[in-house]
C-alpha cells in the first residue's frame, strides 16, 4: 500500500508542504496532528532540531522500507519504470514509452519529486528499480527507449500545435546561427524597416520600458495565422503611434520568412511570441 504523507511546517509568511510518497508506514498514523504543524517563531533551536531529526528519522524508515519492498520485487522478475513529476524534465511521449516498456514486461508508475526533500530519502523504490533496469537492459537503453517515444509522439500528433518551449533549441529566424541569436537580430532588423514618428516621446532615463508583442502561429509549412499584438507606452502621449507600430509589426511577421519548429527533429506546428521594446 503507498501513503501520502503530509509535513506542514507553518510560518507567519509562507506555508512549506512536504509531500513523501512511501510504503506504508504505521510510525505516522500514531504521530499527533502537532509534529505536522508548527509554527517556527514559537519553537526554539532545540525544539527545531529535534522536529527536524524526527523528520529525518521518518524518511530514513519510509526509505528502508522502500528498499526492502524493491529487492523483493526484483526477485520476484518484477521491474518498474517510473515516470517523474515535479521538478524535473517532462517528456511528451509517455503513453508511447510505456507502450514500449510493455514489450519488454516492464510496468508502469508514478512518482513526485521534491526539492524539499532530500534525494537520497525520496523515491527508494523507483530509484532501486531504475538502477535494476539498467543493469540488466544496459544504462542506455532508457534513453534510447525515450528517444523512440519522443519521436512516435510527433508522429502521432500531426496537427498539433506546439508551444514555443515543447520545440527544438534551434532558432526559427532566418539567418541565425544560435538559438538566441533570433532575441538580438529579429529586433534589429524590426528597426531597420521602421522609423520612431518626428513626435515620438523617448524613454527618460528613470522610466520603465515600454513594449510591443506579438503572438502568432508557426506552421511547419511556413504560413503564419493567429496574429495577436499587444501594446504598452508607459508614456501615455505615444498612444497616439499605437496604430502606426501595431501594423509595423504585423508586417515584420508577415513579411518575414521563418524556419519552421522542429520537435524530435521533425517540423511541427508552433506557437510563436516576438516582443519589441521601444527607446
Amino acid at each position: 500500500m503507498t501513503l501520502n504523507i503530509g509535513i506542514k511546517i507553518l510560518s507567519s509568511v509562507s506555508i512549506i508542504i512536504l509531500t513523501f510518497s512511501s510504503i506504508g508506514n504505521k510510525r505516522s498514523e500514531e504521530k499527533s496532528e502537532s509534529f505536522y504543524h508548527k509554527k517556527y517563531d514559537t519553537l526554539s533551536e532545540i525544539e527545531l532540531a529535534k522536529m527536524f531529526d524526527e523528520e529525518r528519522k521518518y524518511f530514513d524508515s519510509s526509505c528502508t522500507e522502500e528498499t526492502k519492498k524493491a529487492y523483493e520485487d526484483i526477485k520476484r522478475n518484477k521491474l518498474v519504470f517510473f515516470h517523474y513529476f515535479g521538478m524535473v524534465e517532462s517528456f511528451k511521449g509517455n503513453a508511447e514509452m510505456n507502450s514500449l516498456l510493455k514489450n519488454y514486461k516492464i510496468e508502469v508508475d508514478s512518482a513526485l519529486y521534491y526539492c524539499t526533500i532530500p534525494s537520497s530519502l525520496q523515491n527508494c523504490y523507483a530509484r532501486i528499480m531504475r538502477k535494476e533496469i539498467d543493469r540488466k537492459f544496459g544504462p542506455k537503453f532508457i534513453d534510447s527507449l525515450r528517444q523512440i517515444s519522443e519521436i512516435q509522439y510527433v508522429k502521432n500528433n500531426p496537427d498539433k500545435i506546439y508551444r514555443f518551449e515543447e520545440c527544438d533549441m534551434v532558432s526559427r529566424y532566418p539567418g541565425d546561427k544560435d538559438y538566441n541569436d533570433f532575441f538580438v537580430n529579429s529586433k534589429r532588423d524590426f528597426w531597420k524597416k521602421t522609423e520612431y514618428p518626428i513626435d515620438y516621446e523617448f524613454r527618460k532615463e528613470q522610466d520603465l520600458y515600454s513594449y510591443i508583442s506579438a503572438d502568432f502561429i508557426l506552421y511547419k509549412n511556413g504560413k503564419i495565422d493567429d496574429i495577436k499584438t499587444y501594446l504598452s507606452f508607459q508614456n501615455k502621449k505615444n498612444y497616439k503611434f499605437a496604430s502606426y507600430f501595431i501594423n509595423q509589426l504585423k508586417n515584420f511577421i508577415k513579411n518575414t520568412h521563418w524556419i519552421p519548429a522542429k520537435s524530435s527533429g521533425i517540423p511541427v506546428n508552433s506557437e510563436m511570441k516576438i516582443t519589441i521594446h521601444f527607446k
